[in-house]
């Protein structure tokens, strides 16, 4: 432990003319002959001041010098180590609170606060202390461990005489001079003026340790959850006798201290420590200059208090209440009693009926969180997730900065949607880690009996795929979501709306979001913030479905049950499990920065806004998706034009792959495997790195002397991490996706046609982070010539940009220009292009003397995108003849789509894709190629589509198609226009 400061000549100013109150003279009540530890007159002379801090300074050493009966044990017999690693093994102290704690007894001296006095606490922290070597409390209020100390220790005692000075003095010595001690503000089953009574003398001290301390003291406040339950609001006999789940007196906290041994071992969940940020008293008292010792302690209770509330509410979450009584609560509310009311005198019925549809409806949304079901949960999914995955890489100090917001604030957490896994990963890591698992938003159609039973109690509610026809839902829906966030319960729903098939995350939908933005401007929600979250897989569970529906199949009704059930998944390995946090977003601010006035938003700002704010949340989400492994074998394997690849080219493009993503200024979250293996190469990356910019024309730097030769930046990193790839590879491998061939010395990968599909799923994941530099490598590789007119590349760029608006979100309020720019200009910094002319030169040109290989890499990336858009394109002519029905026409598309590999006139399998083939209508659809014609129906709406007729009269849709061709197939015959049969 660092040395301590341990006299201080300052002094407390008086709280009044004249002399302190009455109440603040507590020092008249020491032993007689003994100097005040503080003058408690404001014109004590000096010499007194001088008097007190000697007195305090003796004390304090002459309590070193013994044992004060309270103290925690510096050491432990072998004995006493087993038993505490026999009681105290399974509890949970994360190494944030560790860090916590280390980072206070740093900077200043440590107090350390828990709310309610507890034996079996203070052991344990005992024992958690010695072990994790952190400042051991010489003192604690109320508590004698004298018994712990051993019989030669009682005997000696005997014979020792010890401190006469009360309890609270003896506290005020140590602490002012740097010793840690430890504080308890009430007992069990204590009202609130007993544990005023109990602890208050001891606040009151602990301030003037402060003012009598040359360092900060600071005050950590502390949590041992034993029990994940929050107390009752009203506590019945069985509390007033026994205290409450969170303040228990001496039996019930036995009591849940043994279910905790045996819930530890079914994995049900175990005790966790939580540790929050520590008090810094010296700042405290800057920001109370002119209250006195006593005031100050009583402010220094309720922040104490309040930081302990808020640390249990982010681990327990908001005090139960029954489903019933939301109900009733909700059937109240104006806004639903009007609905009623409305839709009554509409539909010319009782009010009564509508409220027993409301009542039906409420059933079917809302959700039964059970603590029981939570820890069932726990257990079996622990034995899944170990059974399927090869581990969790977690987010830690996104998940820390989530847990801060809790505190303060509404939370909804914004996952991007993947697969039917998503929705237990979050509450999962949140049950783990010590936070209130969310209430989760999931479809109605997975409400069936038993798992709409099960996921209710897990903390689901439910909602309809579309509101549209019924006046009363919507409301009921509403109310309910809102009643959840004024509890302050977490949420969770899914942006997207639906899972995502091609591994890429789709356009978002509004309704939710809308909901929550207009209950936080109307003042119904006081503080609000979005977290983006992405759930990533580095093999995904659903992949033979997602490949059915991709060409064309319906989906298949399918249950987590199912999966779960089946043989091959449990008998699978799918690699690993990554969940990556963006920043929180607080709504106010974000309001702000775009000059909305909270209480007098206008409709259409707030429609705007809503937009904004849901492309914003998914772009955040795509900025800290992570790059799996399995992720850039995919990119590499479909990238390359040859049907093999041999080992070392594969890992020299991986090489390139990363050296990309890991350039200042880039975003990217690497896996944790793959970080560490380029870290341990951190050292010849640099010395690569520095070589290749001092190098003539920017190329890439080569050094003599290697094992074999030259060696790139990229052969350097695609061999650190050869091993981890080698892993992902023979996940694809198992499942017959890749064939591994070896022949001598030298490995081959390559992979069947049919395979294409599946690969391009996890290629898919990280593309977004190339769109900018493959959409201008495409356009560079789409004039096929040497020199390029600047304007004219712009505009080809800005085509495929606007092509794409559907396919990825760029970057809130990114200009294209800038983007463009930014982009040409790496590409020249690279060789790959060089720039003639300067911006104001009208001339401007982009020279290509040799097409770099790594701009075709590039183009590749969204080349099936681009053929699939050109795809649904030759059907124009068709359209412009008779209408379309909008699954009919997909349907067609992919047939002959299909019928067209297989004559060779398109290129790559996974460019048939269900989900690009609709974004292409709908983008034909606002660029005003189609018009689109809806029917209704009595269960849905039917979609037709038709050729424009200014389209069709001009002949325009034949350029489009043209256009299109020469982008993909750079002027080589396709062959004639599909036609539908």
């Amino acid at each position: 432990m660092k040395p301590k400061s341990e006299t201080n000549d300052s002094k407390e100013s008086a709280a009044t003319p004249g002399g302190a109150p009455l109440e603040e003279r507590l020092d008249s009540m020491l032993p007689e002959g003994l100097p005040m530890l503080e003058g408690g007159l404001a014109e004590s002379s000096e010499a007194e001041v001088a008097s007190t801090a000697i007195a305090r300074h003796a004390l304090a050493e002459k309590l070193r010098a013994g044992i004060q009966p309270s103290a925690m044990l510096t050491k432990m017999s072998r004995v006493l180590r087993f038993i505490g690693r026999l009681l105290f093994a399974h509890v949970l102290f994360e190494q944030r609170c560790v860090d916590n704690i280390r980072d206070a007894d740093r900077r200043g001296n440590v107090v350390y606060v828990m709310q309610t006095r507890s034996l079996l606490d203070y052991l344990y922290f005992n024992y958690a202390f010695l072990q994790h070597d952190l400042p051991i409390a010489r003192f604690a209020n109320s508590m004698n461990i004298n018994w712990l100390r051993g019989f030669s220790f009682w005997l000696g005692n005997l014979f020792r005489r010890g401190s006469k000075e009360r309890s609270e003095i003896q506290m005020e010595a140590l602490a002012s001079h740097g010793e840690p001690v430890f504080l308890f503000l009430e007992k069990a089953r204590q009202e609130a003026d007993e544990a005023v009574d109990f602890s208050q003398k001891y606040l009151l001290r602990l301030i003037r340790a402060q003012r009598a301390s040359a360092e900060p003291v600071y005050a950590i406040p502390m949590l041992l959850v034993w029990e994940k339950r929050p107390d009752p609001r009203r506590a019945g006999f069985l509390d007033d006798v026994f205290g409450t789940v969170q303040s228990p007196g001496f039996f019930r906290k036995f009591l849940y201290y043994f279910q905790t041994v045996w819930q530890s071992f079914l994995k049900f969940g175990q005790p966790m420590v939580q540790v929050s940020s520590g008090i810094n008293l010296r700042e405290f008292l800057r920001e109370y200059p002119n209250a006195g010792s006593s005031d100050a302690a009583e402010l220094l209770r309720d922040r104490l208090n309040e930081h302990i509330r808020q640390e249990r509410q982010v681990v327990l979450g908001p005090t139960g209440v029954s489903r019933e009584t939301i109900y009733k609560e909700l059937i109240a509310r104006p806004e639903l009693t009007d609905t009623i009311k409305r839709v009554a005198a509409e539909e010319a019925v009782s009010e009564e009926l509508i409220r027993k549809r409301a009542r039906k409806q409420y059933d079917e949304i809302a959700s039964e969180p059970s603590l029981l079901m939570l820890k069932i949960f726990n257990s079996v999914l622990s034995l899944v997730w170990y059974r399927i995955y090869d581990g969790f890489e977690v987010d830690h100090e996104g998940l820390e900065a989530v847990r801060e917001a809790a505190k303060s604030s509404s939370v909804v957490l914004i996952p991007s949607h993947k697969s039917h896994i998503d929705y237990l990963v979050i509450s999962y890591i949140f049950y783990q880690y010590g936070l209130t698992p969310p209430h989760i938003a999931a479809g109605v159609n997975l409400s069936f009996w038993p798992m709409g039973w099960i996921f209710r109690r897990a903390g689901a509610f439910f909602l309809r795929r579309s509101f549209k026809g019924d006046e009363l839902y919507p409301v009921v829906f509403r109310e309910y979501l809102i009643r959840l966030m004024e509890e302050g319960y977490p949420i969770e729903f899914f942006i997207e709306g639906t899972r995502s098939r091609t591994g890429k995350l789709i356009k978002p939908r509004y309704g939710m979001l809308d909901m929550m933005i207009r209950a936080y401007v109307s003042g119904r929600i006081e503080s609000l913030k979005f977290v983006p979250i992405s759930v990533g897989y580095e093999k995904i569970i659903e992949e033979r479905s997602y490949r059915r529906e991709l060409l064309g199949e319906e989906k298949e009704k399918e249950s987590l049950t199912g999966l779960l059930k089946t043989p091959k998944l449990l008998a699978s390995k799918y690699g690993r499990l990554y969940v990556e946090f963006d920043e929180p977003i607080d709504l106010g601010e974000y309001l702000e920065k775009y000059g909305v006035q909270r209480h007098r938003a206008e409709a259409a700002e707030l429609d705007a806004l809503t937009v904004r704010l849901a492309h914003r949340i998914i772009f955040d989400i795509n900025r800290v998706t992570t790059v799996s492994p399995t992720a850039l074998a995919a990119t590499v394997l479909l990238n390359n034009p040859v049907r093999g690849t041999d080992r070392l080219r594969f890992l020299q493009e991986v090489g390139f792959l990363l050296h990309f993503l890991t350039q200042p200024g880039r975003t990217a979250r690497l896996s944790g495997t793959l970080r560490d293996a380029l870290s341990a190469k951190r050292t010849v990356i640099k010395r690569l790195e520095q070589a290749q910019r001092l190098s003539d024309g920017g190329e890439a730097a080569l050094i003599e002397g290697a094992a074999r030769g030259p060696v790139s930046v990229e052969a350097v990193m695609g061999e650190a991490v050869a091993s981890i790839m080698d892993s992902a590879l023979a996940i694809f491998a198992a499942n017959k996706q890749v064939v591994i061939t070896r022949e001598g010395d030298e490995t081959f990968f390559s992979m069947d046609e049919n395979a294409r599909l599946d690969l391009s799923y996890y290629r898919n994941t990280l593309v977004h982070y190339f769109v900018p530099e493959a959409l201008l490598a495409t356009a560079i590789l789409r004039f096929q010539a040497t020199t390029i007119d600047h304007g004219e590349l712009m505009a080809e760029t800005l085509f495929l940009s606007r092509l794409f608006k559907y396919e990825w979100i760029y970057a809130e309020r990114a200009e294209f220009e800038n983007v463009f720019g930014r982009t040409l200009a790496y590409f020249e910094a690279s060789s790959w292009v060089k720039i003639e002319g300067d911006e104001a030169d009208l001339g401007r040109r982009v020279v290509v003397a040799e097409p770099a290989a790594e701009l075709e890499f590039f183009r590749r990336m969204v080349l099936t995108f681009l053929e699939a858009y050109a795809i649904v394109a030759s059907f124009l002519p068709e359209l412009g003849q008779r209408p379309i029905e909008h699954g009919e026409l997909v349907k067609a598309a992919i047939k002959q789509g299909k019928n067209d590999f297989l004559r060779g006139r398109i290129i790559f399998y996974e460019s048939l894709s269900k989900p690009t083939f609709v974004n292409a209508l709908r983008l034909l659809v606002d660029w005003g190629v189609l018009e689109k014609r809806v029917e209704p129906g009595r269960k849905r709406e039917t979609v037709y589509y038709a050729l424009a007729e200014t389209w069709r009269e001009s002949d325009q849709h034949l350029e489009l198609v043209a256009k299109l061709n020469a982008f993909v197939y750079q002027g080589v015959q396709v062959g004639t226009p599909r036609i539908l049969p």
